[in-house]
């Protein structure tokens, strides 16, 4: 094919306003990431709603079955009084088996209610049980450690936001990868393969990640920059072949749905601690460990 000078010029000119184009897109992306960064500097008060969903798949030469839970979460954080709040509610699906549990973290202290029974946990560094109470930071951090797209404005709860859409970068890909292979094997019929169980597990040698899907959708407020909604969505295979691991045919299929609203920012919010918890609650740091575990992750609602 043969170019003329015009030609060659218009082709040019094209492209550099591609290029600019992403450029801007880019630079507007990090103007909102930048604003909603600052904008968890000056949080007091706010309230959160969650809806989790997971399942899992399981099959090899003799068996067929499937796992399915559903969680739900409330929670409340006082940064002021330096106080949280949060209850749960986790379903079982296939089985119909529900636990509810609630944590409160109120004067240093931190109270767990499971069913009818009390724990009172152990404390050695209130600041971090606060932090892991606070969750926001956390989420924010995530969403700016991530590649993300502006996608365009919906309004959430009345309040018109940003939509970014976007995956993590690898390293923390690989964590959360690594975190939901782990969790779909505790409620397996099949047994851990002995590299997981014995932790000489090396993501790096699997085809793992190739084998994943981790996308995160986080709307943000246009005037305020705070973080108004997160959903993470995660797809995960897992056969010998992906582990690079020696075994006889199985295969897992892993899925994670969750989605949290956030609002209530600088609303007064009341955490009190029920009369019955100091008279109940037993020490044990690791009282109640169950299936709930591993379906969702310890210890941060």
């Amino acid at each position: 094919m043969k170019f003329n000078l015009p030609s060659i010029l218009l082709i040019v000119l094209l492209i550099a306003a591609t290029t600019l184009q992403v450029s801007g897109e880019d630079q507007r992306v990090a103007e909102i990431k930048h604003g909603m960064l600052n904008s968890t500097v000056n949080l007091t008060t706010y309230t959160y709603s969650r809806l989790a969903e997971t399942t899992d798949q399981y099959s090899n030469q003799t068996l067929q079955t499937k796992f399915a839970a559903v969680k739900t979460v409330e929670g409340k954080i006082d940064l002021v009084n330096k106080s949280g709040y949060f209850g749960e509610k986790l379903v079982d699906v296939e089985e119909g088996k529900t636990l509810l549990w609630e944590g409160y973290f109120i004067n240093g202290s931190e109270y767990w209610k499971e069913g009818e029974d009390w724990t009172n946990f152990t404390i050695i560094d209130p600041e971090r049980i606060m932090a892991e109470y606070n969750e926001i930071p956390g989420q924010v951090d995530l969403i700016d450690l991530s590649n993300m797209t502006l996608v365009g404005s919906e309004p959430i709860e009345g309040e018109s936001c940003y939509k970014l859409v976007g995956s993590p970068e690898k390293p923390i890909e690989k964590g959360m990868v690594g975190l939901q292979l782990l969790a779909a094997y505790f409620p397996s019929p099949l047994s851990m393969p002995a590299e997981l169980k014995n932790l000489s597990f090396d993501i790096d040698e699997t085809e793992l990640l190739n084998n994943s899907n981790v996308v995160l959708s986080a709307w943000i407020g246009e005037n305020t920059s705070l973080l108004r909604r997160l959903d993470i969505n995660q797809s995960l295979t897992i056969t010998p072949e992906v582990l690079n691991i020696q075994s006889g045919p199985f295969m897992i299929q892993s899925w994670i749905n969750e989605t949290t609203v956030y609002r209530g920012f600088g609303s007064p919010v009341v955490i009190e601690l029920p009369a019955e918890a100091k008279e109940l609650a037993s020490p044990s740091r690791f009282q109640g460990a169950d299936w709930r575990w591993a379906t969702f992750g310890p210890g941060v609602p």
